[in-house]
């Protein structure tokens, strides 16, 4: 094989070297550099993949110039025993959407530890240029055998999970912390612990609906009797202020409202006990 020069990238261009055996050495510094240089390089691949991961978990969507990573949810429902206001039990059927970043584990390996062992040889290595000397070296086997004279290295790498970092941790715990359940359905338990039928339950859901159009309305007749109360209190005020410029508040319309509100608790009061005479004794919800 012919003689050559070493101008490789490893840092010993302008050595001059005098056949093949002269070739192979590269600058001690380089050699001792590239293994930990391939180890950080394998910690960024690796730490890079972690905001992969976040990506899969969610949809990206432009906003104006920046990227943003709407989160895909799982739509969770389950049962839960909710105890009446009266005496009784109801069971609910309600239904969460969970990120998939709070439940799904989030590690990265990385290397925690690395033990590279190899064998060298040295020697001197002139610039001819500027007569600077540097210490060569090359990768060779620890001992040789007659067949075989290819130098050999090996690595040892610890490879272990690193834990979530603190970011991680309290982004899911936010995530979790803001979850709201939705109720999709609720069915009445019986006296004997049994579900209720379909007939009872569609009665139930409109008696719970109807009480909930009165608790509304009751909000909706206080809060205009407060406003009835400070209005009055602000006209006596301007009154006794700017008598001529006093704005007139008509206390009878709010008034009116307020009666119709009345009525509309009365009528619907009227149906729940209806039909809780209706199913408790003609049709025996028992």
């Amino acid at each position: 094989m012919p003689n050559r020069t070493n101008t490789s990238d490893s840092g010993a261009t302008g050595v001059q070297g005098t056949g093949i055996m002269d070739s192979e050495f590269i600058t001690l510094d380089d050699l001792v550099y590239a293994p930990l240089h391939a180890l950080a390089e394998s910690n960024r691949h690796l730490q890079a993949q972690i905001v992969e991961a976040i990506k899969s978990m969610g949809t990206p969507r432009q906003n104006g110039q920046e990227e943003t990573i709407h989160l895909n949810n799982i739509n969770l429902a389950y049962d839960q025993i909710r105890p009446e206001a009266e005496e009784g039990y109801s069971v609910d059927n309600l239904q969460v959407q969970v990120p998939l970043l709070s439940i799904v584990p989030l590690t990265s390996l990385n290397v925690e530890k690395a033990e590279i062992s190899f064998s060298t040889e040295v020697k001197a290595l002139i610039n001819e240029e500027t007569k600077d000397m540097k210490i060569g070296a090359r990768i060779c086997a620890p001992s040789q055998r007659d067949s075989d004279f290819l130098p050999k290295v090996s690595y040892k790498l610890q490879v272990s999970s690193v834990p979530a970092t603190e970011g991680i941790l309290r982004l899911t715990d936010s995530l979790s912390a803001n979850q709201v359940a939705k109720k999709l359905d609720t069915t009445p338990v019986a006296l004997n612990g049994d579900l209720s039928n379909d007939e009872q339950k569609t009665a139930a859901l409109e008696n719970r609906l109807l009480r909930a159009k009165i608790t509304r309305l009751k909000q909706l007749h206080r809060k205009i009797s407060d406003m009835i109360s400070e209005q009055e209190r602000l006209h006596q005020m301007s009154k006794e202020a700017f008598e001529e410029d006093t704005h007139e508040f008509d206390r009878d319309k709010y008034l009116m409202a307020q009666s119709g509100i009345i009525n509309r608790i009365m009528e619907y009061q009227e149906q729940i006990i209806d039909r809780d005479i209706l199913y408790e004794l003609d049709k025996d919800f028992e």
